[in-house]
């Protein structure tokens, strides 16, 4: 039997997911969720140029109103993504209407975390109340004593070929993030190459500098995941970032897609925690710029308010397209041959306003 199931896609700021609202289209299980993940991420046999599937469904009483997964192009359940978050707000408000939900994610730790979203009713942003940045999670990170007082591990002496030593500042916001600011684990020269002047365009290809600083960010991003997998068991998130008043740009190579992605929302609360730690950044509002989705669009920005029950983030995520699909009965065949993008695929799939 083929189902048909619902689908939304949405972008923020290039980080794009396949929203499936479980009020309308049930599924069956998470053997279902994973095959169809499997299969919808897949840019031959599925949809792809997408980098999650988000799942919703109805929370069973508390005081969250939905449940928030995310699944990976290979099928696995990951924990949390600050973009999606604010791309599920921006569903919820377009489909069931309101404005504030209660949303329960963390669900693979086996403790659920609640945190609260919402959608400003005329403008078009959204917002998420990602709470504070905790001590990784043991499971995430091999340590040889306790967690640190401040919830931040010192992580030093990642050499990378052909880069050199590298170190950052390992923190918790829903997914593991190490952080490396220029000056602060970040060289400068690096950092030159990393942040680059440059402009592309969707659908055309990019120049030798694109090209080059993001065959560089994925090698790094890349060897750091491989190589020190016995500091980081299941992987972590690289966050390279420079601070410049009130502002910082930054890039994010994710753990699980295994590769670079255009935004990430989660990151820049460990980024503004860090950052606030080590004195580079002040309290209040900080406005982030996604470095890479910049390229092009000029006028990406998230913002991170500290506020007296966490770190806010807000967005302005954008429908590209609503759909139909078929739950194709033998998706869990399909593995993933060809959507992990690699360094030589710069072109990420940042969507234009049409399906």
């Amino acid at each position: 039997m083929i189902m048909d199931i619902l689908f939304a896609k949405y972008t923020s700021f290039g980080n794009t997911f396949l929203i499936v609202d479980e009020t309308r289209t049930p599924l069956a299980g998470d053997e279902q969720r994973a095959d169809f993940a499997r299969w919808a991420l897949n840019g031959d046999f599925g949809i792809g140029g997408t980098d999650n599937v988000l799942y919703l469904s109805k929370a069973d009483g508390g005081d969250a109103d939905y449940v928030f997964r995310i699944f990976e192009v290979d099928g696995s359940e990951t924990l949390s993504c600050g973009n999606g978050l604010l791309s599920t707000a921006a569903a919820l408000r377009r489909t069931h209407g309101g404005t504030r939900w209660g949303v329960l994610t963390e669900l693979p730790t086996g403790r659920p975390r609640l945190v609260h979203i919402g959608a400003d009713e005329d403008n078009g942003r959204t917002w998420v109340n990602m709470g504070w940045t905790r001590p990784t999670p043991e499971e995430l990170i091999n340590r040889s004593g306790p967690p640190p007082s401040d919830g931040i591990d010192r992580i030093t002496g990642l050499d990378v070929p052909g880069v050199g030593e590298l170190s950052g500042y390992l923190s918790f916001s829903g997914e593991p993030h190490l952080a490396l600011f220029q000056g602060h684990g970040l060289p400068e020269e690096l950092a030159e190459r990393l942040f680059i002047d440059a402009r592309g365009a969707v659908g055309r290809p990019d120049g030798a500098a694109v090209k080059e600083s993001v065959a560089l960010a994925h090698h790094i991003g890349t060897h750091v995941n491989q190589a020190y997998r016995d500091l980081f068991p299941q992987g972590v998130h690289l966050n390279f970032a420079r601070v410049e008043g009130r502002r910082v740009e930054y890039r994010t190579w994710e753990r699980a897609i295994n590769c670079e992605t255009l935004a990430c929302g989660s990151g820049t609360v460990a980024m503004t925690y860090v950052g606030q730690r080590l004195g580079l950044l002040p309290e209040g509002e900080i406005t982030f710029w996604p470095h890479r989705c910049r390229w092009y669009q000029p006028d990406a920005a998230l913002t991170v308010t500290t506020t007296e029950s966490g770190y806010v983030v807000t967005g302005r995520p954008r429908l590209v397209c609503v759909g139909t699909v078929p739950m194709t009965p033998n998706a869990s065949a399909y593995q993933t041959i060809s959507n992990r993008r690699s360094a030589k695929d710069s072109s990420h799939a940042l969507a234009a306003p049409a399906g």
